[in-house]
């Protein structure tokens, strides 16, 4: 999943769409588990382009297949997926540096050995943007569909029946992303986002990445190391006669994923 929307709908033309696939290990890590690790091999691949009337598109699928030794949940199939379409306009461009634009996205995953069955987003939003230099940063806001599921295996175990498992409805959503350039082939990536409802935060996120560009081997490759924080908060699935003795409906309540990944533009 790219972290900077590059807001290719600046270009008033259609253009021919890119492609990339990537192919990469990673490690998903669950801390409050005993330190777990799930390791796994995962492929990407994403296209985007512009079209006829002006509107940049972004479509990206990434697949896992784990190993996974843990059984946190005691039922897992160890293949999990995600999943991003995205659309972006230029509303108006401030003398080449600040940008503003709309965004329409949604996003979602399934099966993670972290117990998230089920999670989908999908939010417009209006995105801040500037570029300076080796620079590049993004501030967007939003609102718009939540919806996250958890497996059902372990909550049975603490007590939860299956009305308790999803949280679904209308959220905001904050987020900033940021780029810079080191030399011509590095580049480090960043981003953070929060979402909310009227009654508190849903969902952390951070991400950071770093880029190394192949082109002087292979042209159009690059290698990625990312690293990937995801917390979440589990007081919206306490039923509603819970006491202080209700365990939460997981025994932890954050996962993290570990990347490095080889891509090439097709």
């Amino acid at each position: 999943m790219l972290l900077l929307m590059p807001f290719s709908a600046a270009v008033g033309r259609g253009s021919e769409p890119e492609w990339r696939l990537s192919f990469g290990l990673h490690d998903m890590t669950v801390p409050e588990a005993n330190n777990s690790h799930t390791y796994g091999v995962n492929a990407l691949i994403s296209g985007e382009g512009v079209l006829n009337f002006g509107v940049h598109w972004l479509g990206t699928g990434e697949f896992f297949v784990d190993h996974d030794k843990d059984e946190l949940d005691p039922d897992h199939i160890p293949i999990w997926w995600r999943m991003h379409l995205g659309a972006d306009g230029l509303i108006s461009d401030f003398g080449g540096v600040w940008r503003l634009a709309w965004v329409a996205e949604a996003d979602t995953k399934a099966n993670t050995v972290s117990c998230i069955e089920r999670e989908i987003k999908a939010m417009p939003a209006l995105a801040l943007g500037c570029s300076y230099g080796v620079f590049d940063a993004e501030f967007k806001a939003g609102a718009g569909y939540f919806f996250m599921e958890i497996d059902d295996d372990v909550p049975k175990e603490r007590g939860y029946d299956r009305d308790d498992f999803r949280r679904t409805g209308f959220a905001g959503t904050l987020a900033l992303n940021a780029g810079i350039k080191l030399g011509g082939s590095w580049k480090v990536l960043g981003h953070v986002q929060q979402w909310f409802d009227d009654s508190g935060w849903l969902e952390n996120q951070y991400r950071v990445e770093l880029n190394y560009a192949l082109d002087r081997w292979m042209s159009h490759s690059a290698l990625a190391l990312s690293v990937e924080i995801n917390e979440y908060n589990l007081d919206p699935y306490l039923p509603a006669d819970a006491t202080s003795s209700t365990l939460p409906i997981l025994p932890w309540n954050d996962d993290r994923l570990v990347k490095l990944s080889f891509t090439r533009q097709w």
